[in-house]
């Protein structure tokens, strides 16, 4: 154990360290004393012997961590962690050192003794102060005597007292956590930390981001031994120092140690993203109270009346009242609360019955158990607010001003400001608490830092019964906040809503140290849990208590009625029997009231409508769906959750105009299945409209979806997705419907409602329709029916069998209220049941063919204009990554093959198939179960070929389908095409580009993904009829474009367009860019155009059939890449003065231009431009080999011709900038690299490089056909692509290049190649360096598309 240790110790009294460095010096553990010193303290004092001054700036600064790491070359480092003396205790070196040894922790802290000196003036003796010589008379006892001079010492020399300190656990956030001041920690551990990449810098978090590493990395462990002891600076009390971090002169300070926290929250899984908040639904139950006062009491008979009358004198415009829970007084609090209500009773104050005082049952409560019976009582209303039997609101505004913010706000948890003062309402320190800390985006995850989250606090009631505060007396309130902010906004009032009270009764001004211990232990343990909770929470983990509120009032209901509770009870006993995978029979004896229900016109008119609401039993509870239906509780259930979705307005039950309800409310609660009866085929109440709707996942026919999906036949298909089949598998012949939009859904049902048979004296087809989600699709499935009950149902004696037939039974699971029907049904009589009620084989045929014959006659209608994809937004398919293996993590529960999973995955290829999971797939996809889930894959490669390719982890929202192609796997991400544009512009673009800009990038994005989507469509029906190269022996013409992907529309990288997910976040500017854009696509005509853009066109863009197959584009001509008139405020500095040469004469730029409205300054900056002659705007011939020589080798004026980096940042990513000349640029090749390029790229031997020839140029220059001349071979190789990727490893920047040739040895053979050349990539379409110039310079996105698409037009195709 031997010099194992460095010490940092910091010194601002060379005098003090002294007395602390003399038994260090001694010690055998000690390898370095080192002094950590400011530079003025260095430059002023000597070096004290064995000793080594580090200076540092300040003691908490990432920069001190750095010099102790780099000043130590130890096992372990001792770090003083503030500027106090130390004094060591017997072998406490020693004892850190073996506790760190023998448990590997990374850090070791220990309990220390306090040295606390008081002032002067306020020395004590026998704890009073000495009022006069009289009472140091009275203490000449022995006892007395030595008393006071033991109190005497103390107040020269300071008094010791033991300081324990907490265990550290995970949540110990607080960046004010208690280790005393000795930090021992591992050294290596301290150099890793050091090491990070990603590491930040911080002024006064330093040390706290060190610790918070530590804890990422391994255990800091607490040795609970008193080791050594410091002198206490800070006297002030307990209730002063925790409002350090709301104290605004430390907000530099806590704005640091914010960041830290919150990149360790990122680190260890838990950092909450607000954007996935889920917004509060208030008209989820009904309340006859807007708000409570809630207090909680005991024995506050000095405060209690003025609380409760601060409450009841709130002046609100709604219906609020006061609940007191009075936890088993034993003074006069109980009294005290009676006389009030009674005084209000006589006078007859319009106050009167909104105080209610409740008295628990039990004696074990706390505050937070107190909370509990106030919340879940009958009396409580939609908002539950603060007041502490101690304390008084502010005004009579409070109450109208939180309710008010939580509307506003839509906030699920409201937190105002409050001013701490004594019983005479003096303010005291800090004064107003407001935690303006607190900011929208990170204030919940900055809450697991700090101790406190503000005053009054109110909780929207359905939510915090759902929650519930935990049974204590303190950090109730903070418990509830976290839980809060996990998943729902807290709003704040930063205004003075609150006094907080500080008297002798109730002060937590001056804690022990044992009592704030305990109270940080626990605060820590709340953290820890929350921690875990929100780890799990963005795991995918479910919640044990479903957070809806369509589950929040399902269970109140049942509190509050006691049938339907008894109900519910007996419904998870009765019996069941399982006849086959598709048939089930339920012994539900409450259910003869549907099931024997009469339905004939005379019933229905004779009896009251138990679905309008004045029939409805008043404990029913109902929540307002929208505006034209209501949500109740089933009294009669047969699911474990059901409920019943009548209309407001008494109406006929009819499906046609009121199909799309069961679309929309599952896309509120896709947690649920909904389905609908038929006047006659199963609805007990056929005069009322409504729907039903429970449980997903018990119905045979959904829990068999997956092997019944698999034989289904199409008959109409919108797209690859959406579409109506027949189900060929089931009992009864079936249809489903499965659609992505609700459009989609009320289209395809339309359809099949228009195609199926209604007799006579029937309203509508008679049907029942059952749908649930999964994923991102809505299965809708439609059983048309030929009968309302079967012929046993109305038979006598032995024979009957009372089974009546609604969706749920025509599912599979037959509900036989009668017992004799439970035992004497089988599998074939059940069968037979359904079969009799449904519909025959030929009618299901001759519905299909009108089906079919409906779209055959539609489809003739429909003309060549008719746009993409009938009007509607589609998805597209977006190949990410390929391998033999495929590692990916589900972030959030994803559907896959009928099982809902989370986290970590891995597909493989394997014979021929998907292996996951031990099985073997064809296919295989995983459906999101949110619109918020995303998933994350590995390695996937970016800049495929390209100088910065790289391999990252990337994350996608949406569908991911894996696929076989080849040998590999491939990974394919489906989603709506203006969510992959976001991506896709904000890969492609910066955020600080100009919304022109943005807004030209989203259309030609769009237009180019929609033409490449038709062509893949277009050549998967008539096949790929062209071949993408011509090879012959002595050329090969080779270009790259879409038919590449035939499994996907396009690929992630740089060879479509590059996508990276939500992996670089969407900023709200290029939000917007693509929202002012949406649906709109260049046509050329009735064609999308293909829409290609590059970096740099380098002064003329090119055109298409010289990259691509000869089949030029009107729209892709070649364009001048410079303005052909001036704008009046004259050229900006974009655009590069290296390219205004050559002065002429003003007068002619004055001929040649309408300079009105030019300054003179413009004027004199364009005197002689050759940029604005005319002869410089003509379009040269580069197709001529000597005008192109000429044009290559020059610099002239273009729009991106420019080296203004904040323009190039706009279109350049960071790793895009390391390319600096791009316009005009020039790359070396010695004979010996262009050899073995050629060798690797091309496969051929071509022996010594003579020359390269252009034989084809294009409009821009660029060479569509290279000849390359060799000792051994000649041969020519083209498109441009072909030739950019053979003289690079890489890619060329282009292919408008000459060659020089230099150093020619005595054979001649150039020893080295010159390649001039200008712009970057392929040049057609639009050149995005223009194209952001031109935003900077004012113009608007269609200018600059009609610019670089010369004739096409821009078009809407969606909404």
């Amino acid at each position: 154990m031997r010099e194992k240790i460095d010490l940092f110790l910091p010194c601002e009294d060379i005098e003090v360290a002294q007395s602390a460095l003399l038994e260090l010096h001694d010690n055998k553990t000690v390898q370095h004393i080192n002094l950590l010193v400011s530079a003025d303290f260095a430059a002023h004092h000597q070096v004290p012997d064995g000793c080594t001054f580090v200076v540092i700036d300040r003691l908490e600064s990432s920069n001190t961590v750095e010099s102790i790491a780099e000043n130590t070359d130890a096992d372990y480092v001792m770090i003083c962690t503030k500027t106090t003396p130390i004094r060591w205790g017997l072998y406490a070196l020693e004892r850190f050192l073996r506790t760190a040894d023998d448990t590997g922790a990374v850090m070791v802290y220990s309990d220390y003794y306090s040295l606390i000196k008081e002032d002067k003036e306020a020395a004590k003796v026998g704890g009073k102060e000495e009022k006069d010589g009289a009472e140091v008379l009275e203490a000449k006892a022995d006892g007395a005597e030595t008393h006071k001079l033991k109190a005497e010492q103390e107040a020269k020399t300071g008094k010791l007292i033991k300081h324990p300190v907490i265990d550290y656990q995970s949540g110990s956030l607080r960046d004010d956590f208690d280790f005393g001041s000795l930090w021992f920690i591992k050294a290596q551990a301290l150099r890793d930390f050091i090491a990070q990449q990603d590491r930040a810098d911080y002024q006064y978090a330093g040390l706290y981001d060190l610790r918070l590493y530590l804890s990422r990395v391994g255990e800091i462990f607490h040795l609970n031994e008193f080791l050594y002891t410091e002198d206490e600076l800070d006297n002030r009390k307990s209730g002063e120092k925790q409002f350090d971090y709301v104290n605004p002169r430390n907000r530099e300070v806590q704005i640091e140690m914010e960041k830290a926290c919150t990149q360790h929250l990122n680190k260890v899984g838990a950092l909450i993203d607000t954007s996935f908040y889920r917004q509060p639904d208030f008209g989820e139950q009904e309340f006859f109270y807007e708000a409570s006062v809630i207090i909680p009491v005991f024995n506050r008979e000095k405060t209690i009346a003025d609380a409760v009358k601060s409450a009841l004198s709130q002046k609100a415009n709604f219906k609020f009242n006061v609940i007191v829970v009075n936890n088993h007084s034993t003074d006069r609090t109980g009294e005290i609360l009676d006389e009030i209500a009674r005084e209000m009773e006589a006078r007859n104050d319009k106050q009167a019955g909104r105080l209610v005082q409740i008295v628990p049952v039990r004696n074990d409560l706390g505050i937070g158990g107190c909370w509990n019976v106030a919340i879940n009582s009958e009396y409580c209303g939609k908002f539950a607010v603060q007041l502490d039997s101690d304390d008084l609101y502010s005004s009579p505004k409070t109450l109208q001003k939180i309710v008010d913010a939580f509307h506003n706000q839509k906030a699920a948890m409201m937190i105002g400001s409050y001013r701490m003062c004594d019983f005479d309402l003096n303010t005291l320190p800090p004064g107003l608490i407001d935690h303006k800390e607190w900011t929208e985006e990170n204030g919940c995850n900055n809450a697991l830092r700090i101790n406190g989250l503000g005053a009054p606090r109110a909780f929207f009631t359905p939510l915090v019964r759902q929650i519930q505060f935990p049974n204590t007396s303190y950090g109730e309130d903070y418990a509830l906040g976290l839980a809060f902010s996990r998943r729902y906004r807290i709003g704040r009032i930063y205004d003075e809503l609150y006094l907080c009270r500080r008297w002798g009764g109730n002060s937590d001004a001056a804690l022990s140290i044992e009592k704030v211990n305990a109270n940080n232990l626990y605060k820590d343990r709340l953290r820890t849990m929350e921690l875990k909770a929100r780890q799990q929470m963005l795991q995918g983990k479910a919640d044990i208590m479903e957070d809806s509120s369509i589950s929040r009032f399902f269970n109140r209901q049942l509190e509050r009625w006691e049938d339907a509770r008894h109900r519910y009870r007996d419904l998870k006993h009765v019996e069941s029997q399982t006849l086959s995978d598709l048939l089930k029979l339920q012994w539900n004896p409450a259910r003869i009231v549907s099931t024997g229900a009469k339905i004939d016109k005379k019933t229905l008119d004779e009896r009251p409508c138990f679905l309008c609401e004045k029939n409805r039993p008043k404990v029913q509870m109902s929540k307002q769906i929208d505006e034209r239906f209501y949500l109740l509780v089933n009294p009669f259930p047969i699911l474990p959750v059901h409920f019943t979705i009548p209309a407001r307005k008494h109406q006929p039950q009819a499906i046609f105009k009121n199909y799309g309800e069961m679309h929309r409310f599952l896309s509120l609660h896709s947690e649920l299945m909904v389905f609908y009866n038929g006047p006659k085929c199963g609805a007990s109440a056929p005069d009322h409209l409504h729907f039903q709707a429970g449980t997903s996942g018990i119905l045979p026919l959904q829990n068999n979806w997956q092997r019944l999906s698999r034989n289904i036949t199409d008959i109409i298909c919108l797209n690859d997705e959406e579409k109506i089949a027949a189900i060929r598998d089931y009992t009864v012949p079936a249809f489903v419907i499965i659609s992505k939009s609700e459009e989609s859904n009320e289209m395809l049902f339309k359809r099949l409602y228009s195609a199926m048979p209604q007799r006579g004296d029937e309203t509508e087809p008679m049907m029942n329709i059952v749908a649930w989600r999964k994923g991102d699709e809505t299965i809708s499935i439609v059983i048309p029916r030929e009968k309302h009950r079967p012929e046993a149902y109305f038979a006598k004696g032995d024979a009957q069998i009372m089974v009546s037939p609604g969706a749920l039974d025509m599912s599979g699971l037959i509900i036989t209220p009668r017992e004799e029907d439970f035992r004497k049904l089988t599998e074939e009589k059940a069968e037979a049941i359904l079969k009799e009620c449904g519909i025959s084989s030929e009618k299901m045929e001759s519905i299909i063919h009108k089906l079919k014959a409906a779209k055959e006659a539609e489809e003739s209608t429909i003309t060549t204009s008719t746009l993409y994809n009938n009007g509607k937004q589609p998805d597209v398919s977006v190949g990410i990554v390929s391998g033999q293996k495929i590692h990916f993590s589900l972030n959030k529960p994803y559907l896959a093959k009928g099982e809902v999973v989370t986290g970590e995955q891995e597909v493989e290829f394997s014979e021929g198939g998907v292996l996951w999971n031990g099985n073997q797939y064809s296919s295989l996809t995983f459906h999101p179960q949110s619109c918020d889930a995303s998933f994350s894959l590995s390695d996937v490669t970016i800049g495929v070929n390209f100088h910065w390719e790289r391999k990252e982890t990337q994350t996608f929202l949406g569908t991911l389908h894996f696929v076989v192609e080849s040998d590999k796997i491939c990974a394919i991400n489906e989603l709506p095409v203006e969510k992959y544009l976001e991506s896709v512009i904000s890969s492609e673009m910066s955020a600080t580009s100009s919304l022109e800009l943005l807004k030209a990038h989203a259309v030609i994005s769009r237009s180019w993904l929609l033409a490449q989507m038709k062509k893949r469509r277009d050549v998967a029906k008539s096949g790929n009829n062209f071949f993408s190269f011509v090879k012959k022996d002595d050329m090969l013409i080779r270009w790259y474009d879409r038919e590449d992907h035939t499994i996907f529309d396009v690929c992630a990288d740089d060879h479509c367009q590059r996508y990276q997910g939500i992996t670089k976040e969407t900023s709200p500017h290029v939000a917007e860019a693509i929202r002012q854009t949406k649906g709109q696509i260049l046509m050329d005509g009735e064609e999308i155009c293909d829409a290609r853009f590059s970096k740099c066109c380098g002064g003329i863009t090119e055109e298409f059939q010289y990259c691509w197959e000869n089949t030029p584009k009107s729209y892709l001509s070649a364009v001048r890449d410079i303005a052909l008139g001036i704008k009046p405020e004259g050229l900006k500095s974009s655009m590069n003065a290296e390219g205004l040469k050559d002065a002429r004469d003003t007068e002619n730029l004055k001929d040649a231009r309408n300079t009105e409205g030019l300054k003179d300054g413009d004027t004199e900056n364009l005197k002689g431009s050759k940029a604005l002659m005319d002869s410089e705007y003509r379009l040269p011939d580069l197709t001529q080999e000597k005008e192109a020589d000429r044009w290559i080798r020059s610099n002239p004026p273009a729009f991106c011709n420019t080296t203004d980096r904040k323009v190039l940042s706009e279109v350049l990513n960071d790793y895009d900038q390391e390319t600096a000349d791009f316009y005009r640029w020039k790359v070396t090749l010695t004979q010996e690299k262009l050899q073995q390029l050629l060798e690797e790229k091309l496969k051929m031997n071509f022996g010594c490089i003579l020359d390269m020839k252009a034989v084809e140029r294009g409009t821009s220059g660029r060479i569509s056909k290279l000849q390359i001349i060799g000792t051994e071979k000649t041969f020519t190789i083209g498109k441009e692509l072909e030739i950019r990727r053979a003289l690079s490893d890489s890619h060329l920047y282009s292919s408008a290049f000459v060659v020089d040739k230099f150093d020619l040895d005595e054979n001649q053979v150039p020893q080295r190649f010159e390649l001039i050349g200008a712009g970057w990539g392929h040049g057609v379409g639009l050149c995005q360096i223009g194209a952001a110039v031109m935003g900077n310079e004012g113009y608007s996105y269609d200018d600059i598309l009609l610019r670089y698409y010369q004739g096409a037009e821009i078009k809407k195709i969606y909404k």
